[in-house]
């Protein structure tokens, strides 16, 4: 009976150690980096009228502008200034130290925790995960136009 105890004891401590893995960086990631919200910038005009009630934003942060971007699939020109709003947060963030990369796909969340765990790398790229499987076209599109200006600025550097 006691090596019954034992051995539960030994693998229940072994599955506990097993997954303590620490996502303290991707926390922080979301809430100081991809929900900033950047007080300077205007709200984006015509937004209020597609947008349900409830979800009404001024498009201030990279996270408001990734978030409620499928409600503007019907509306190109409301888009179009999103995406570019998406640009001006990016550069907003490069300059302040905090270049941001977008994930989406399988396990982009797990590949998040694990690129965050040194923020204070080359790069210093912080990775946030926007879509793990269900992904749609316009989303597809504002982390590629995300990624790409990101890139661009440390390239430039």
């Amino acid at each position: 009976m006691k090596k019954i105890f034992l051995v539960l004891f030994l693998f229940s401590l072994n599955q506990t150690f097993c997954q303590d893995i620490s996502d303290e960086n991707s926390k922080k990631a979301y809430s100081e980096v991809y929900g900033k919200i950047f007080k300077d910038l205007k709200p984006i005009e015509g937004t209020k009228d597609i947008l349900p009630p409830k979800k009404n934003v001024s498009f201030c942060s990279l996270y408001q502008c990734v978030s409620r971007i499928e409600y503007t699939e019907g509306n190109k020109n409301i888009q179009e200034a999103i995406f570019k709003r998406a640009i001006e947060i990016t550069n907003l963030l490069y300059k302040q130290g905090t270049p941001i990369y977008l994930l989406s796909g399988m396990d982009s969340s797990g590949t998040e925790i694990v690129e965050n765990k040194n923020l204070t790398d080359d790069n210093k790229l912080v990775y946030i995960a926007i879509a793990e499987c269900l992904t749609s076209q316009s989303l597809e599109k504002i982390k590629d136009i995300v990624n790409e200006q990101t890139m661009k600025l440390i390239n430039k550097k």
